[in-house]
Parts: structure tokens; C-alpha cells; sequence
């Protein structure tokens, strides 16, 4: 029995370290999509201020400074979209990578229940081969007793 929560308790650990990788991998991938969510961010700040600029330009009436941030507005519009795709992606990514994290971390569980069920189970066994031990000892102790009582009666009848 010992062997075997041995064995349990490896299967265990190796359990454990798989769902610690997939953990790793699900911040890496979560991480990975709060960076494009930031992209995102600043390119539509960087439209934002284009936009100002253009506006700007507009009331100064200077073309050359509307079609430069025209530009840039449509640049940054254009790198956003392919940010949110970037996103998407990752998201789908991220995702997978939850689904994996979860399986795993319930096998861990499962099979932390199963070492903990075979570790009392072992435990009950050791406390019984203990208690007949102790049973066997207080028996033979009892026996050895009653002989010599008997031994001692018996002498005493035949001295009489």
C-alpha cells in the first residue's frame, strides 16, 4: 500500500507541475492580449490627436498640415483594425489556453482526492496492524499470566 500512494504521490506531482505550466501559459497568453488591448489603445489616442491636428490645420487653414494628419488619422485607424484582429486572435489563444488550465487543474484535484483517499486508507491500515499488535501482546501477556497462576495453584495443591 505504501508503494502505491509512493506512486500516487508522484502521479500527483506530476499532475501539479502540468497544471502549473498550463497556468503559466494561460498569464503568458492573458498577458499577450492586454498588450494588444494597449496597442489598441494608443492607436486610437494617436487617431484622437491626428484628428486635433487635422481640425487644427483646418481652422489655419493650412493643407499640407490637414492632409498630414488626415494621414496619420488613417494610419492609425488602419493598424487599430489590425490590432483588434491581433486581439481576436489572442483572445481565442487565451481561450484555449483557460479550457486546458481548467482541465488540468481538475485531473490535479481528482487525483489529489484519490492520494489523500489511499493515504487514510493506508493509515487505517497501519492503526489496525497496531491495535492487533497490542491486541496479540495483551492476549499472550493474559496467557502467560493465567499459567503461571495455574503453574502456582498447582504447585500449591501439591505441596498440601
Amino acid at each position: 500500500m505504501r508503494t502505491r500512494l509512493h506512486g500516487l504521490k508522484r502521479l500527483a506531482a506530476l499532475y501539479g507541475a502540468v497544471e502549473e505550466m498550463h497556468s503559466v501559459d494561460l498569464q503568458r497568453k492573458m498577458l499577450a492580449v492586454r498588450e494588444a488591448q494597449q496597442a489598441i489603445g494608443m492607436q486610437h489616442k494617436a487617431a484622437q490627436a491626428a484628428g486635433l491636428h487635422g481640425r487644427e490645420a483646418l481652422t489655419t487653414g493650412d493643407r499640407m498640415g490637414w492632409t498630414m494628419a488626415e494621414t496619420l488619422r488613417q494610419m492609425a485607424g488602419s493598424k487599430r483594425r489590425r490590432l483588434e484582429e491581433i486581439r481576436r486572435e489572442r483572445e481565442s489563444l487565451s481561450d484555449q489556453a483557460k479550457e486546458e488550465y481548467v482541465a488540468s487543474r481538475l485531473k490535479s484535484e481528482q487525483i489529489k482526492c484519490v492520494v489523500e483517499r489511499v493515504r487514510e486508507r493506508a493509515e487505517n491500515e497501519e492503526q489496525r496492524r497496531m491495535q492487533t499488535a497490542s491486541d496479540d501482546r495483551f492476549l499472550a501477556r493474559q496467557r502467560w499470566t493465567d499459567q503461571q497462576s495455574e503453574q502456582h495453584a498447582d504447585e500449591q495443591m501439591k505441596a498440601s
